[in-house]
């Protein structure tokens, strides 16, 4: 197989994998990207839009426009992206339940994000190369108040859940305030919108579309949701990629800490939880950590054998 449709294959695959993190309120898909080594390259190509681009696009420069974005790498890995979003967020939607009315499923699913963060966070301390002592004192404190702040950010206690379409403004706002989280890793931006009390609505309208129970003020409320998402997007991703350029052994050390302050969102047994039917849940769920955690490693080490020398190239002038 040519090497541009293997890339095509993972670009796609990776994204399939982000969507449907960004499904479950407690996981980012910007964890995800960060661990499969395409964040940096993410963050770059969705910051490209400025004037020059505009300019670009007003003389029909296709091709200077194409390598400018990265095109094919965003074509595939946003295809990924949408259908991860559109197919996981209807399962998780089963297997995690309401959030007055958890399904008997959902320590399992918990479990297996659980074991995921815990070895990404493992990994992303790894991509941090300090450059003194100092550097690395200072990055320990970074990510600790980094592993702060996500612990208090997801300890808020959700508002009232919206019952209906959102006005157009709090769709807007909604959208990128998520869409901010998600590109963070650590940070879930769906559980931003459980917080806000906007998941259960928002997450309900691809399943109410595949049964066409959808009217038009849900499809007003989901263009002006996904409009503030675009928005947050190129706005936010400017400002990521100025500090991962400029600082980024300590922007690296901020977000591992979001990861591990915002992982006891996803322990198994949350108080919220229904009576289990199934007679070894713990041991099945221990079980569920610890293969989810292999299984991030391994890819890890299958997707990026040569991260350092990758990280050495970065480094040197």
């Amino acid at each position: 197989m040519a090497p541009l449709k293997i890339d095509a294959i993972r670009h796609f695959l990776c994204g399939i994998a982000m969507g449907a993190a960004d499904a479950v309120p407690g996981i980012s898909g910007g964890t995800v990207a960060l661990v499969l080594g395409i964040y940096r390259r993410l963050v770059d190509a969705v910051s490209q839009v400025n004037l020059t681009a505009l300019k670009q696009i007003k003389e029909r420069q296709w091709q200077t426009l194409a390598k400018r974005f990265d095109i094919w790498f965003l074509i595939w890995l946003l295809a990924g992206i949408g259908c991860g979003l559109l197919v996981f967020v209807t399962i998780l939607h089963e297997l995690i339940g309401e959030a007055n009315h958890p399904a008997t499923t959902k320590p399992f699913v918990y479990a297996v994000f659980f074991g995921a963060i815990i070895a990404s966070g493992f990994l992303v301390a790894k991509m941090v190369r300090p450059k003194s002592i100092e550097h690395t004192f200072m990055c320990v404190g970074l990510a600790i108040l980094g592993a702060a702040f996500a612990y208090w950010l997801t300890s808020l206690r959700a508002v009232e859940a919206f019952e209906s379409a959102p006005n157009p403004i709090v769709s807007f706002a909604l959208g990128a305030i998520a869409i901010c989280a998600m590109i963070l890793p650590g940070i879930s931006g769906s559980y931003l919108l459980l917080v806000l009390g906007a998941y259960q609505y928002f997450s309900g309208i691809p399943k109410a579309l595949l049964k066409g129970h959808l009217v038009w003020p849900d499809l007003f409320a989901f263009a002006c949701f996904a409009l503030g998402c675009v928005s947050g997007l190129l706005t936010f991703s400017k400002f990521l990629k100025w500090l991962l350029h400029r600082y980024e052994a300590a922007t690296l050390s901020v977000m591992g800490g979001f990861m591990i302050g915002a992982v006891y969102k996803l322990w198994p047994w949350q108080p919220d939880n229904v009576e289990s039917p199934y007679q070894y849940e713990t041991p099945i769920c221990y079980g569920l950590m610890i293969f989810a955690a292999i299984l991030v490693l391994v890819v890890d080490r299958l997707a990026r054998p040569d991260l350092d020398e990758q990280l050495a190239d970065e480094s040197s002038p």
